[in-house]
Formats: C-alpha cells, sequence, structure tokens
C-alpha cells in the first residue's frame, strides 16, 4: 500500500515554529509571521484575506491606508491628565517602551518587501500588520492590558478576537504548543489571560479601525464608554 499522504505546513517553516515554540521570547512571533507566506497554503492566505474583507469597517480603513508618523514623548507630554495620551505616555514610560514607541514599522516591512520575503503576504494584510503595531501599545491602554506577560497574551486575544489576524493566530499556536510540550504548569494562568482577552474582543465593536491618535486628548474614561470596554485589572507576571 502507497502511502500518498502529503503534507501541507511547509517543513521549513514548521522547524522555526517548534524553535519559537521551545522559547517564545528567543524566537518571536513576529519573526515567524514574516516567514510564514514564502510556503504558506494558498487557501490559508485566500482565508485570512476574505476574513479580514468581511469585518465591518474594514474596507474603508482598508482603502484610506491611514499609516501616521510615529508618535513623540512630546507629542504624548501635552496632552492633560485623564486623557487618552496622557495614559498612553504613562504605559510607555513606565514599561520603558520609549524605543518601541519611535519605532518605524514601516521602514521594517517596506525593508522586507524590497528584499523579496513577502512576495506571497497579500497588500491588505501587509498593511493590517504595519497599523496593528502601531496601535497596539494604545489599544493596551483602552482595554486596560498591562505589559507582563500575561498581559500581552490576554492582548493577542483581543486582537485576534477582533481581527483573525494570521500575526495573532501564530502566536496563539506558538503559546498553546509552549504550555503543551514545554511548559504545562503555566496553563491555568495562560488561558485565564487568553479567555478574558478573547471574550473582551468579542464583546465590543470593533477598534481596530479607528485613528486613535487624532483622540489623545480625548478623556480616557469617555472612549472607555463609548466603545464599551470594562478595563482588564493588573495582570501578574
Amino acid at each position: 500500500m502507497t502511502d500518498s499522504y502529503q503534507p501541507i505546513i511547509d517543513r521549513e517553516f514548521a522547524e522555526k515554529f517548534l524553535r519559537a515554540a521551545d522559547d517564545p521570547f528567543a524566537y518571536p512571533v513576529y519573526l515567524l509571521f514574516h516567514e510564514f507566506w514564502a510556503g504558506a497554503p494558498q487557501s490559508a492566505i485566500d482565508g485570512y484575506l476574505e476574513t479580514l474583507h468581511g469585518l465591518p469597517g474594514a474596507e474603508a480603513f482598508l482603502a484610506e491606508r491611514h499609516l501616521p508618523e510615529p508618535l513623540t514623548m512630546d507629542d504624548l507630554a501635552a496632552c492633560a491628565p485623564g486623557t487618552l495620551g496622557h495614559a498612553f505616555r504613562r504605559f510607555v514610560v513606565d514599561g520603558d517602551l520609549t524605543e518601541s514607541l519611535a519605532r518605524d514599522y514601516k521602514a521594517f516591512n517596506e525593508q522586507l518587501t524590497s528584499q523579496g520575503a513577502l512576495d506571497r503576504l497579500p497588500e491588505d494584510l501587509s498593511y493590517t500588520i504595519v497599523r496593528g503595531f502601531q496601535m497596539h501599545d494604545m489599544l493596551h491602554v483602552i482595554t486596560g492590558h498591562d505589559a507582563s506577560p500575561l498581559g500581552e497574551l490576554g492582548m493577542a486575544a483581543f486582537h485576534f478576537a477582533q481581527l483573525r489576524f494570521p500575526y495573532h493566530a501564530i502566536r496563539m499556536a506558538v503559546t498553546m504548543a509552549h504550555l503543551a510540550f514545554v511548559q504545562p504548569g503555566h496553563t491555568e494562568s495562560a488561558m485565564d489571560a487568553i479567555s478574558r482577552g478573547w471574550l473582551m474582543g468579542r464583546s465590543i465593536d470593533n477598534i481596530h479601525f479607528v485613528k486613535w491618535e487624532q483622540e489623545l486628548h480625548t478623556p480616557l474614561d469617555d472612549i472607555r464608554a463609548r466603545v464599551g470596554v470594562t478595563p482588564m485589572l493588573a495582570q501578574a507576571a
């Protein structure tokens, strides 16, 4: 009897996935995201693109291609206490994220594109990941997820619930593999964080298609009330 089995997942990518599952901090998901596309099944690429286009508000978001310049600490320093900008500045300072604030994700993405690494990544998905990196920390502030490992995990689940995006799907897969094969003792705390983030993302309208940089001076409580967010309490590391 002939074995007709044909692998679907690219085996070179699978080896990199296992490396990330061994130690997600040593081999971060953003590397896997960019390495996925060269050998990705076309059905997966088509499925992610179809899902993105089907989200309410996505078509206008994708058509405009809004990508503002990175915010500066001076921009945030001008924001009054109680505003989104003031809370965002505190999040950046407390988490020592000043370098992250200034990082130009657009340039990084363009560099990989020019090198041919993202030839099979659809332009709409490419734009969405760049915009997602721009907004990530600001959505931390709006949702109340802190910058601890569990806070980041909850935030990833929130993103995944709202976007069904491949970056966050890969993040969830790496986390599950790490829990299953390396650190089962962390299962309860990790799954609690994932569940809370996922349910929050499912319970409110999509907030990824908003120009939050234009609302730095809006009271944070008003924003949370408007979008229906009950902020998360601090997570233990």
